[in-house]
């Protein structure tokens, strides 16, 4: 039996054995439990119908604003999961997505990505029911796009100090439980955003991959002896592979590659 139940049962124990005519002031006391002690914050989540006097988490939607109440129903204190004013907002790690989750942020501070990203049309529309009128319905991002989309307004907007990326990494058809390898992710996860964003009309979104994460580069050989350069034509690529030895720094490696 659950605890709420054995309470309820407990507090009305008396009435087995007492006739109506001697019910007391203490019987209704106990059954009502007006006695009970207030319920500790930690112990009791919130506002207990099992005790009277638990005053957890009364008003705290208006502590809150205009965060859901509903968001917090498996917090000890929600005000304590709202984001300090100039902070980042974090992401949920879903067991072995740190890697995921790592290069959304750096993605997120990319502003022109983001910028650009924004100005995707959304391909969701509303309800429609009988003689054309529309119905409003809650939001839910369709393509890989809008997820990045929903997650960038988020992370942007959002008055909680972290969010649930559960939705993109559905999306993408990850499994939380094993880690996969970082640059094989994004390398894999940009040509799908490239080949969805090059559908897109305005260039300014068409082409944002290939502005922001892709380059070119060339092997030159030059003459030691009169100079002239020899090199292959140039190749286009969407990072460097560079090795990290130890004492070596990572633009240290860069300007030993280039």
């Amino acid at each position: 039996m659950a605890p709420r139940l054995q309470l309820e049962k407990a507090a009305w124990r008396w009435a087995e054995t007492v006739r109506p005519e001697e019910v007391s002031q203490e019987h209704i006391e106990t059954a009502y439990r007006i006695w009970l002690e207030p319920c500790i914050r930690g112990v009791c989540r919130r506002n207990c119908k099992g005790n009277p006097n638990c005053l957890v988490g009364i008003g705290e939607h208006i502590w809150l604003g205009e965060i859901d109440e509903n968001s917090f129903h498996n917090i000890d204190d929600p005000n304590c999961e709202r984001r300090k004013k100039n902070s980042f907002v974090g992401l949920t790690n879903l067991g072995a997505t740190c890697y995921v989750n790592t290069f959304l942020q750096v993605w997120f501070l990319n502003l022109e990505l983001r910028q650009a990203l924004y100005l995707c049309p959304s391909t969701c529309s509303d309800y429609v029911l009988g003689d054309g009128i529309q119905e409003e319905k809650d939001y839910e991002p369709q393509t890989i796009c809008e997820h990045l989309q929903y997650l960038f307004a988020l992370l942007q907007n959002s008055n909680r100090r972290y969010i649930d990326p559960s939705g993109f990494v559905k999306a993408l058809g990850l499994d939380t439980g094993q880690q996969q390898d970082a640059q094989e992710f994004s390398k894999l996860f940009m040509s799908l955003l490239e080949d969805t964003l090059s559908k897109q009309k305005n260039p300014d979104v068409r082409n944002i991959v290939q502005q922001q994460f892709c380059g070119e580069y060339a092997y030159v050989t030059v003459c030691n002896q009169c100079g002239r350069e020899s090199k292959l034509l140039p190749q286009t690529v969407n990072g460097l592979y560079l090795g990290i030895f130890e004492g070596r720094k990572i633009r240290r490696r860069q300007s030993l590659f280039l």
